[in-house]
């Protein structure tokens, strides 16, 4: 889905970035206030939110709208811009959900590379929410022993913390199912749920599939922690 919707109280600001991202083949929807923000958003969720954090004659900031899109699409990527940044804003915003926070004037080839990493992270959200309606049945728990209530309870516990996890168990007694309900289960069910077999990957490589590899603006490959992001 290259569907990208640009939110900036300037014109020729969010107009220029439209051209850019035409140019690269993606589809751009415009908006110059909060209301047609989220006009748009709610006619049609976008594969990725350009948002600018501060909007004239607006209701609702960026960071009101980041917050309303988060709760209600946490699938839809966020970048935020801004003329006026500075970190403590950026924290807010990426502590709020944003995926990244670009300063005006910004770079192009960095806006770039962020908008594809931020799309390939939509496409993947949107991979895996399609995959689990059809494969629903591998996140339920079948049982009825007193046992498996008490493992059930736990499971619904932690399932609703967002705290580290660790499930330990010998080879067979399930614990991606388990670690596949309680993603179900839990605020992160809308985001990826990603597996990995460490068993597989070879030492020497194991830094670059899981932190990813960045080495100019075309050679780069998302990490697995990173396709996680916002889910498990």
């Amino acid at each position: 889905m290259s569907d990208i919707l640009i939110v900036d109280d300037e014109r020729d600001i969010r107009e220029l970035i439209s051209e850019i991202l035409i140019d690269e083949g993606y589809t751009t929807r415009l908006a110059g206030t909060a209301d047609d923000a989220m006009r748009e958003v709610t006619s049609q969720s976008p594969g990725l939110l350009i948002l600018d954090i501060w909007l004239k004659d607006s209701d609702m900031d960026g960071i009101d709208i980041l917050k309303k899109v988060k709760s209600d699409y946490p699938e839809v990527p966020v970048v935020i811009i801004s003329g006026h940044g500075n970190i403590e804003i950026a924290v807010a915003a990426i502590k709020q959900g944003a995926y990244d926070f670009i300063e005006k004037p910004f770079n192009i080839d960095q806006l770039l590379v962020v908008i594809r990493r931020a799309m390939e992270t939509s496409r993947l959200r949107r991979e895996n929410i399609t995959l689990r309606k059809k494969d629903a049945p591998v996140s339920d728990l079948i049982g009825s022993s007193a046992g498996f209530r008490a493992l059930v309870s736990q499971l619904d516990k932690v399932a609703k913390s967002n705290s580290r996890i660790m499930l330990r168990g010998g080879s067979g007694v399930g614990k991606e199912t388990a670690a596949r309900y309680i993603h179900a289960q839990s605020d992160r069910a809308a985001g990826p749920f990603v597996v990995v077999g460490c068993a597989t990957i070879e030492p020497d490589r194991m830094e670059e599939v899981l932190f990813g590899r960045e080495s100019g603006d075309q050679n780069w490959a998302q990490g697995l922690l990173e396709q996680a992001h916002g889910g498990v």
